[in-house]
């Protein structure tokens, strides 16, 4: 231990020379060591020290710069400029040495050669580099590394030769926190998308035009890359972007290093390590004003808590919602209804005043979020029959699932806004097929109210399931969620589902007893409405178990005109 220390004392000298005579820190470092007999293992680490802080010299500046806030190299003492140069160093690339036991070493350093405040203010940099970059306990930056030995990330790098690309946003963000993630952004310094277009075709691909200024390749295995021109400067580029977290940057030349090299020009790393959503500008909002939705998709994703000043921003500007393409908006929900807390992260003053300027309707978090209690794993709701009913809520209509659909219910089921299931449809551009199963919960959910004083009328629950027919468990659970404070309407929305899952076969897919040509014969009737009646009538009394054979369908036939005659 005292050989290191010896050792980073000769480096401090070593550098401090180079620093004031302004010469090179090797030749600093020969002089000194021609002049000066120094054990083995001293010389050994000092060279490694002087030769490595030399050769990053420019870039271990440009971290100095970021995190000595209000602080310029000038301003700093020599002493304590060239004590942060080499911990730098041996902090984020010495990998032998405990980065906790190199700034130990620098403060000791420190007090020793620096002022009575450079102990201080070299920890407090050092200290902060080491949280964001030089710990896996909070940073993933191994897995970080490991990912972006991506194969199609590579390939692109060996054929961009010397022209200069960032990989930027998401991608950095989420590996960062030990998140798996498919999507790449890639800013390329070009006149034009030709590199692009020769990449997609070694893949065997072609790019996708989404504007003038965006490519995107389409990839094997749910990769895809996004690739943008460079405007007039790569930190022009990240300034425009939305989230002090999303502007994290890496040099495509300089991958292999990357907690020593990501470049964070808005404290991006510092904002990932307190888990907080922060605007890169107030402006970013009136640029693009999904953001205002994104910062919520994003919490509801990373956990994260959005910036206090962001939120009352949100509140301010919720009504430029109304710019947005409804196609943009319609995804922003739709991934926020992925969590299994939508309805917590929505239940913020600033949320519910952005989605009431999206859906044209009041909405009720606080529905969503009941909902998603029930259906919590750790709740013991439905436990015989939630197997069935979560795999039924996951099947999808279109590219969304059964649940997203009912959770975007629920939030407005309690309005009292005429034609709310038209008016939000039209707000989320929602297909035939998901603005008729909206249509049939919003309106059936009340008769279930209805039945709850039949005592399970067995005639009276088969036409309550043959009318609701696929959608009667999310009829059911937008009842439960309209009654939420009757706790004993849970156990009847739990009965009916329990029933309406053993007789699943029978209320979707019944066996045919009889055919509507049979009918029109055996009765002597002609084709028309009737025969629709009383064949529905015979599916009403097989899942009321009143009718398993053809003989008694026929019987009933009978009975039914009989009635219609009278």
């Amino acid at each position: 231990m005292k050989n290191r220390r010896k050792a980073r004392e000769l480096t401090l000298q070593v550098l401090y020379q180079a620093d004031i005579r302004k010469i090179p820190p090797t030749e600093a470092l020969k002089v000194i060591l021609s002049r000066y007999h120094f054990k083995p293992d001293v010389e050994v680490f000092s060279r490694k020290l002087v030769m490595g802080t030399e050769k990053f010299l420019p870039w271990i500046d440009k971290l100095i710069k970021w995190y000595a806030k209000n602080w310029t190299l000038d301003r700093m003492t020599a002493v304590d400029r060239n004590i942060l140069r080499f911990s730098i160093y041996e902090l984020l690339l010495v990998k032998e040495v405990p980065p906790v036991v190199s700034i130990n070493e620098a403060v000791e350093i420190a007090k020793r050669y620096g002022t009575e405040d450079s102990g201080k203010f070299i920890n407090g940099i050092l200290d902060k580099i080491r949280r964001e970059r030089a710990s896996e306990k909070t940073l993933k930056w191994g897995y970080l590394r490991q990912k972006l030995q991506n194969p199609f990330l590579k390939s692109f790098i060996s054929l961009k030769n010397t022209k200069k690309a960032y990989l930027v946003g998401g991608f950095i963000r989420d590996n960062l926190l030990g998140k798996e993630t498919k999507d790449l952004d890639i800013i390329l310094d070009a006149p034009d998308f030709e590199l692009v277009e020769k990449f997609a075709r070694s893949c065997g691909k072609s790019p996708v035009v989404l504007d003038e200024n965006l490519r995107r390749v389409i990839l094997p295995d749910g990769y895809q890359m996004d690739f943008t021109l460079q405007k007039s400067s790569l930190e022009v580029d990240l300034l425009e972007r939305d989230f002090t977290i999303d502007a994290l940057c890496l040099d495509l030349d300089n991958l292999k290093m990357p907690n020593f090299h990501l470049l964070d020009i808005k404290n991006g790393l510092e904002h990932l390590f307190d888990r907080k959503i922060v605007l890169i500008t107030a402006e970013a909002l009136d640029k693009d004003p999904l953001r205002m939705l994104r910062a919520f998709r994003l919490k509801s994703q990373l956990d994260f808590e959005i910036d206090e000043h962001l939120l009352n921003l949100i509140s301010r500007k919720s009504h430029l919602i109304e710019k947005v393409a409804k196609e943009r908006i319609r995804e922003e929900i739709f991934l926020i209804m992925q969590s299994p807390c939508a309805g917590t992260y929505l239940n913020h003053p600033a949320a519910r005043k952005l989605m009431e300027s999206i859906l044209n309707s009041p909405v009720y978090p606080e529905n969503l979020q009941y909902l998603e209690e029930i259906l919590s794993p750790e709740k013991n709701f439905f436990s015989s029959i939630k197997t069935r009913l979560i795999q039924h809520l996951e099947k999808k209509i279109g590219n969304i699932t059964r649940l997203k659909l009912l959770k975007l219910v629920s939030l407005i089921l309690s309005s009292s806004v005429p034609g709310v299931e038209e008016i939000i449809a039209r707000a989320l551009t929602l297909s035939k097929k998901e603005r008729k199963i909206i249509r049939k919960v919003i309106n059936f959910w009340p008769f279930l109210e209805k039945l709850k004083e039949e005592s399970f009328n067995s005639s009276k629950f088969a036409a309550f399931f043959l009318e609701g027919g696929e959608e009667v468990p999310e009829i059911c659970l937008a009842a439960a969620v309209a009654k939420k404070e009757d706790t004993e309407y849970l156990k009847l929305v739990q009965q009916v589902l329990s029933n309406f899952f053993e007789k699943y076969s029978l209320i979707l897919h019944p066996p045919k007893l009889v055919s509507g040509d049979e009918l029109i014969n055996l009765l002597g009737i002609k084709p028309g409405p009737l025969v629709n009646t009383i064949l529905n009538k015979i599916h009403q009394a097989q899942i009321a178990g009143k009718v398993k054979e053809k003989k008694q369908a026929l019987e009933l036939a009978h009975q039914l005109l009989e009635k219609e005659k009278q």
